[in-house]
């Protein structure tokens, strides 16, 4: 019963790009303003959603509404067109079995292009039904569209029709009436009310939407104005609808909103009026109206044109479709955000222990021009001096004959092995890179390392080496007036290739006492780092493979609360709730886990340790914060969140942030016992409003003990093996 409920209901929605609920029972309600239209768009999203079920269309595609829209639609004009006789049924079973044929084989080829097939099923079933129907002697046209004055002096006796059109002679600008007209005409309503109920479901749903709303109308109304047109024809035959459909399709759905999807519609909206007056007149001709035709005609062009593009820097497609652009834009910023700098394949620094940057990018010295986005490395005492003693002999420099380790897993593409060791301030010219190592990552991407030592190679060309394989060990060769590691990536198998820009995936960077974690980024010359050293307490403990599964019982409680272990048709891990049916995606890529994205409810436990274990560092440093943001979506107030989604697309002025850190370590060389402490806090300005605390303990190689307190009330979960 929930997925036919939600099948019918979605089928309403659906036609402004949402599976909102209260909206689907809005635009409901409406249609039965007038009870037969409602009637005959009900039957007509209950007839085309069965017949799909039972011949197995994709039943996802059935519950979101993906055919029922376009049924509905057709439902109402059938029911608006015509009189309703046995014939009449028999014309509307058909038209609706063609109308899901038609759909199903616009969907096949509107997706290989990706692209959705919009109202496209619904005109073309019109236009043939229309034109059939006048050969029909037992279909007749619906009288009371000639009679209007007749059908009027009836209805205006009875109190449904004071009821429905209460709005029409309240006094407001002309241009909000029709706009008001516009929103019912969209389903053959003429009653101001019904557009006034749509618009208040509208912006329940979407405040991006309902904004957008009104930019397609009055964009629309102010370009028939300028150019003459007549305004009026806005609230007729659906062609307001039109624009306030492109204008969502374009600003919020297809597109993630920002200000430059706002300016598209501006910009979109003289063509879509010209497109639709063309449209209006060639159809006319065979005496037919053009409904959505034109704003479907209008995205289709406007997203394959998208497609199409070199570089995507102003206009960004939607590539999960939340059906929420509030969502959207939200779970889009904070990604951006939090993985503007990150790849796939994530580059670690070459050695162990901690190193000192001893050039950097665009160095002064060598790194210049097409090699400029190189690294030199050496080891420093605290003098930072990278030699003892007197620093007249190789072994007398600190990083001299220190393991050399690959960056990233890869085959060994090149080695140089041919080069005899320099003598301390002797520089070899001629053999500018020295003793070389040339990784191949595949996909195009490559490592080098050279001033490597003679004969300390530990691998072959042909080789395949994981990350962190010993490859030989530092030496100074080539142009190295003492031993040091060059590093760099670049795009070309080549010795000494141009260098490419490519950070580092995760490092610590010391400053004194303190230790900073620094995520995909470029090392600065004069620092010390070093790779994160993971250890087997953090990376067990948040192992979580698909198949396991977690209980957890709550203080005082004797119920528990499940989780299990899945990965989707995409790859992705995540982990799922029995009890509230959440999910929560998530990636371990050994040096840390993360949520990525959640779906569910933001009262369950999985939330909150979605929010706990948000971005969790897999090695222990006591004191050393892990810091990121959190989609606004999940975490703000509901007033301020309210007034921040009409601005989102061009502003943020709250911000949702999360910080972690270890605050206790039994052993740090090898812990057995670790607490992580995590809090999430929102921010209006620098105004904190709301924050919630987090603890969660590690034992034993697992979670044993998950805790989080908000406005002093503290609840805490034991996890059951």
């Amino acid at each position: 019963m929930k997925y036919w409920f939600s099948s019918i209901l979605n089928s309403y929605s659906q036609i402004f790009y949402s599976l909102n609920k209260v909206l689907a029972l809005t635009i409901l309600l409406t249609t039965f303003f007038t009870p037969h239209l409602g009637l005959s768009g009900l039957f007509a999203v209950v007839l085309v959603n069965v017949t799909a079920y039972l011949i197995g269309i994709n039943r996802t595609l059935i519950e979101e509404g993906l055919y029922g829209f376009n049924a509905l639609l057709l439902g109402l004009f059938l029911g608006f067109q015509y009189e309703v006789n046995s014939t009449f049924v028999l014309l509307f079973i058909v038209s609706q079995m063609m109308l899901l044929i038609i759909s199903v084989w616009l969907f096949g080829i509107f997706s290989r292009h990706k692209l959705p097939f919009l109202s496209f099923p619904f005109i073309i079933t019109y236009a043939i039904i229309a034109m059939s129907a006048s050969s029909f002697q037992n279909i007749s046209l619906n009288m009371d569209l000639a009679y209007t004055a007749n059908k009027l002096a009836i209805e205006k006796t009875s109190f449904i029709y004071d009821f429905v059109h209460s709005f029409d002679s309240i006094l407001m600008p002309k241009s909000l009436i029709i706009y008001f007209k516009t929103l019912a005409g969209t389903f053959f309503q003429t009653s101001v009310l019904a557009g006034v109920l749509i618009a208040g479901a509208l912006l329940y749903f979407s405040r991006i939407a309902f904004s957008l709303s009104l930019l397609g109308f009055f964009s629309a109304y102010f370009f028939y104005s300028a150019f003459g047109a007549d305004v009026n024809d806005l609230d007729l035959n659906l062609v307001g609808s039109n624009f306030i459909f492109m204008a969502i399709g374009i600003g919020c759905f297809y597109i993630i909103p920002n200000t430059f999807s706002y300016i598209a519609v501006i910009c979109l909206t003289p063509l879509l009026m010209m497109l639709m007056l063309f449209l209006t007149k060639t159809m006319d001709v065979f005496q037919l109206k053009s409904f959505t035709l034109a704003f479907s005609v209008i995205i289709s062009l406007f997203l394959l044109f998208l497609q199409h593009r070199w570089f995507h820097k102003f206009l960004h497609l939607v590539t999960i479709q939340y059906y929420s652009s509030e969502k959207t834009i939200y779970k889009f910023i904070t990604s951006i955000n939090r993985f503007k700098n990150e790849h796939l394949a994530k580059v670690q620094l070459p050695f162990w222990g901690d190193w000192f940057v001893s050039q950097g990018y665009n160095g002064k010295i060598t790194h210049l021009g097409e090699w400029g986005k190189a690294l030199d490395f050496v080891i420093v005492d605290e003098s930072k001096e990278t030699y003892q003693d007197l620093g007249t002999s190789r072994d007398d420099f600190y990083c001299y004959n220190k393991p050399v380790l690959a960056p990233m897993d890869g085959y060994i593409f090149n080695i140089i092995n041919t080069i005899e060791e320099n003598d301390i301030s002797g520089v070899n010219t001629t053999d500018n890179w020295g003793n070389t190592i040339v990784l191949n990552h595949l996909n195009g991407l490559f490592t080098q390392i050279s001033h490597i030592k003679k004969d300390s190679f530990k691998v072959a060309i042909g080789d395949y080496v994981t990350k962190g394989t010993v490859l030989a060990t530092c030496g100074n060769s080539g142009r190295s007036p003492e031993p040091h590691i060059h590093f760099q990536v670049q795009l070309d198998p080549k010795v000494g290739s141009k260098t490419t820009e490519y950070p580092i995936g995760y490092f610590i960077e010391k400053e004194g006492s303190k230790q900073h974690l620094r995520i995909s980024e470029i090392p600065k010359e004069d620092t010390i780092i070093s790779n994160v050293d993971v250890n087997i307490l953090l990376t067990e403990s948040f192992n979580f493979i698909p198949g396991k599964k977690m209980k957890f019982l709550e203080e005082g409680s004797t119920s528990f609360i499940e989780w299990e272990i899945f990965t989707d048709e995409l790859n992705r891990k995540y982990i799922y709730c029995h009890n509230s049916k959440s999910i929560a995606y998530f990636v371990n890529d050994g040096t840390m886990f993360y949520f990525f994205d959640f779906e569910g409810s933001k009262k369950s436990l999985l939330f909150h340790f979605y929010l706990a274990s948000y971005r969790v560092l897999l090695g222990c440093y006591e004191g050393v914060e892990v810091n990121d943001s959190v989609p606004l979506i999940y975490f703000n107030n509901k007033i301020i969140q309210f007034i921040q989604d009409f601005l989102a697309p061009f502003y943020l002025f709250t911000k949702a942030e999360y910080q972690s850190t270890y605050v206790r370590i039994d052993n740090v060389h090898d812990p057995l016992v670790a607490t992580l402490k995590s809090s999430i806090e929102a921010k209006f300005v620098n105004f904190n409003f709301r924050k919630i605390n987090f603890e969660i303990e590690l034992n034993n190689k697992s979670i044993h003990q998950f805790s989080f307190s908000q406005n002093g009330i503290l609840k805490t979960y034991v996890c059951i093996k």
